[in-house]
């Protein structure tokens, strides 16, 4: 069977850009996941074990934005070779169209594409609440690396504080502790000698066991001196507590927990208009003296102003995560129609100033309409089904120019 020349081309041009994106990807990957790391260790004063749970939890993160500009890189540096050893010239001489040795480069954008498209889909957003919650399960540790890298640990969730002189394995040396009220004042303040931290998960406590101390509750009205104690504190809102975000959710569940939004809305706006109906507000009198002048002594419930400015702006996030992720996504496929051309234009210099003066004009024009997009479509200004397509639109005219342009020519 006569194989003709182009398919045999295609195939070495696949290959050739599937080798460069695949060392710029491991090798842009690395840098970004090491420079997180470094970050959340400096923040958290994490120990080395945990650095080493986050890594591959950290990367897939970065895929999103890592894999578009390894794509752009990977088509300005195979084309980019190519014209400047001058095969395209030879590919016009053989008589073989331009367009065919532009196919690999289209086909491989495409195909990444929809695995990051399929990446966010599910594994990324589980991935992403599995790294968010990784220090709630390893909470104890937590506590004893910040306590060993500032010696102290002092949040303002927390309505308590700890001072160490030192930290010797898991004993704490010289250990002050306060636990303050609802209302900011010292409960309890107690020193010990030598102390140690037990985290219940099951129970949500952080149990604190005291050696050869002092404590002083009720502002000080009680005081002791102890051999022993054993005092309980809550556990600190570092991942149990906290909100799940939308970057979290997979599509499915945006889509359930959607549907679950819209329908409180709908039912506070329903109960909201017949309360209007029914006890219409009269001129002068305050909207909750009815409930002073029934004697309500429960506590106050959230308004349903505020309850459906909350769920509001839930939804519009909810929305704007779905709308990012295939846009994200697709960019990939953009990138490669600006890169070709470009590439083949800067025949005469090296591959580098062809990524950059793709990757700036992509820099300066599509992330700050894709972030531009992100922050109306969360303030529930613009519907970000339209508004995320913005930058992919933009890039892909332009692209189709170049294409059109460089086919002429």
């Amino acid at each position: 069977m006569l194989v003709r020349p182009w398919h045999i081309l295609q195939r070495s041009i696949l290959s050739e850009l599937v080798r460069v994106f695949a060392l710029a990807l491991l090798a842009l990957t690395g840098i970004l996941v090491m420079a997180g790391i470094v970050a959340e260790a400096a923040r958290q004063g994490l120990g080395p074990e945990q650095i080493v749970k986050l890594v591959p939890l950290l990367i897939p993160g970065t895929l999103p934005f890592t894999i578009p500009a390894t794509m752009l890189f990977a088509v300005s540096v195979t084309f980019g070779r190519m014209s400047a050893d001058n095969e395209l010239t030879a590919i016009k001489a053989a008589g073989v169209p331009i367009t065919y040795a532009l196919w690999p480069a289209l086909f491989l954008g495409a195909a990444i594409s929809a695995v990051v498209w399929w990446l966010n889909d599910e594994f990324i957003p589980r991935n992403h609440h599995l790294l968010r919650t990784t220090a709630l399960k390893d909470i104890e540790e937590l506590l004893y690396s910040r306590l060993r890298r500032d010696l102290c640990f002092n949040e303002p969730r927390v309505n308590y504080a700890i001072w160490v002189r030192d930290v010797q394995g898991r004993r704490l040396l010289t250990a002050t502790f306060k636990k303050r009220d609802a209302n900011g004042r010292d409960e309890i303040i107690a020193q010990a000698e030598i102390a140690e931290l037990t985290v219940d998960l099951e129970g949500e406590t952080v149990w604190v066991e005291m050696w050869q101390g002092d404590m002083s509750k009720d502002g000080g009205a009680t005081y002791f001196s102890f051999d022993k104690e054993k005092v309980p504190l809550p556990l600190p809102p570092l991942g149990a507590a906290r909100k799940v975000r939308a970057r979290e959710l997979t599509n499915s569940q945006i889509l359930v927990r959607r549907q679950e939004l819209l329908d409180k809305i709908a039912e506070l706006e329903t109960k909201q208009r017949s309360r209007a109906a029914e006890n219409p507000p009269q001129e002068g009198w305050p909207k909750n003296e009815t409930q002073r002048e029934k004697g309500l002594t429960s506590a106050p419930k959230l308004p349903p102003e505020t309850e459906l400015k909350f769920l509001y702006k839930e939804l519009y996030e909810l929305d704007t995560e779905y709308a990012t992720r295939p846009a994200l996504a697709l960019g990939c496929l953009f990138f490669v129609l600006i890169g070709c051309p470009v590439a083949i234009w800067f025949h005469k210099r090296d591959f580098l100033s062809a990524f950059v003066t793709c990757f700036l004009p992509i820099v300066i024009v599509y992330y700050p309409l894709m972030m531009f997009g992100i922050n109306l479509g969360k303030e529930g200004r613009v519907n970000p089904m339209y508004m995320m397509w913005t930058g992919n639109l933009v890039l892909g005219l332009v692209g189709l120019i170049l294409l059109w342009r460089l086919t002429r020519r």
